[in-house]
């Protein structure tokens, strides 16, 4: 391949100039000027590299636009594949943790060093792994996209090392602990969001959510199809992911529960007349309006503490329902998809420490086979 680039020496120092081509939009060659070399052979060097990417067809001209432009052409393509919920989250950590930070540097100068120290000083200011992991999610993907676009050759975010934090010990509740606050929390009117948190693993959002259009008693199945936002005030279709949406088979005992409840509903439709708001909700107000996340939240640790339990989340029924099936000898796929997860790994990386007790009781029953043929 014969050069058309040349270096020249300007005053102490060196530069090239590069051939790249003809610009298919203009018709005009294109060239790239670099200064600031100390000897010539540097300024050959150079040169020399970015011919080799040229004849290869590897070369990128360097990307002058800044980080926060390129964040927003990537967000305004990104939230039409994701719900309001988690756009609301992105738009967040964008606002108050990446664009003050990272936002006035040009795309093109995003080195795996730059963001690597950018970790490192959210693991020092105290944020959790989980919550940094999010932060980088939303940088890879930008950058991942600024790749597919031809603004970089390559992800720089892809070689940087996240942190990890030991995984913390799980509290769910025991059988008799689950049966202590059930006791005490049926006299209240949110009774059975509890309930249904225990015994299908559902999240808050889609308890609050759940229609009984959505709910097959007769067949005993009901349907996640609509979630309550996290500020209480907007209904989403869907759930929090494509696998969220989903149909869970319901206990007996859920479902005479369930029965008693829809008796209850329709006697205050009755009792409120046009003043009752009806969103065609499972669990809701006395006057049929959606109830507020924090609400239920109060209402329950008010309930934990007169059942004298270990204090847990609401988000923790979850797993205690999971870690009782999965006590009990049902299979981690069935888990999964009650609890809607997209992949029976993810159940099996949530619930590992359920795992070594399975094992001795997998080793028991062996013994037991074996035994027998004896």
């Amino acid at each position: 391949m014969s050069s058309m680039g040349y270096v020249k020496k300007e005053g102490s120092s060196w530069y090239f100039v590069a051939e790249l081509g003809v610009d298919p939009l203009t018709g005009k060659r294109k060239r790239k000027k670099q200064r600031g070399f100390k000897t010539k052979k540097d300024a050959e060097k150079a040169l020399a590299l970015i011919e080799a990417e040229v004849f290869k067809g590897t070369y990128f001209e360097p990307s002058s636009i800044y980080f926060k432009d390129h964040l927003c052409e990537w967000f305004k393509v990104k939230k039409n594949s994701i719900n309001i919920q988690t756009a609301q989250v992105y738009e967040n950590y964008m606002s108050n943790r990446i664009i003050p930070v990272l936002g006035h540097v040009q795309l093109s100068q995003l080195t795996p060093m730059l963001l690597q120290n950018y970790v490192s000083d959210l693991k020092e200011e105290g944020l959790a792994s989980s919550t940094i992991k999010k932060i980088y999610n939303i940088i890879k993907g930008s950058l991942d996209y600024a790749v597919n676009m031809e603004l970089l050759p390559s992800n720089p975010a892809k070689k940087i090392q996240l942190p990890k934090d030991k995984k913390k010990e799980m509290t769910v509740w025991d059988i008799d602990e689950i049966k202590a606050f059930l006791k005490v929390a049926s006299h209240d009117r949110l009774y059975p969001a509890f309930h249904l948190a225990i015994t299908t693993g559902m999240r808050r959002g889609e308890i609050l959510g759940l229609r009984w259009k959505d709910v097959d008693l007769d067949k005993g199945i009901l349907y996640v199809r609509q979630t309550l936002s996290k500020d209480g005030k907007k209904f989403l279709s869907g759930a929090k992911t494509d696998s969220s949406v989903r149909s869970i088979k319901l206990s007996n005992e859920t479902i005479a529960v369930l029965k008693k409840h829809r008796a209850r509903v329709a006697k205050e439709k009755l009792k409120y007349g046009p003043d009752y708001v009806d969103y065609d909700l499972v669990v809701c107000t006395s006057k049929g309006t959606p109830v507020n996340p924090e609400n239920l939240k109060r209402t329950f640790e008010r309930l934990i503490k007169e059942a004298k339990v270990p204090k847990i989340r609401f988000h923790d029924l979850r797993h205690t329902h999971a870690t009782m099936l999965l006590a009990q000898g049902v299979h981690a796929k069935v888990i999964s998809e009650r609890l809607g997860h997209s992949n029976i790994k993810t159940t099996l990386d949530i619930y590992s420490h359920v795992l070594p007790n399975m094992q001795e009781e997998a080793a028991n029953q062996i013994d037991a086979l074996l035994s027998k043929s004896n």
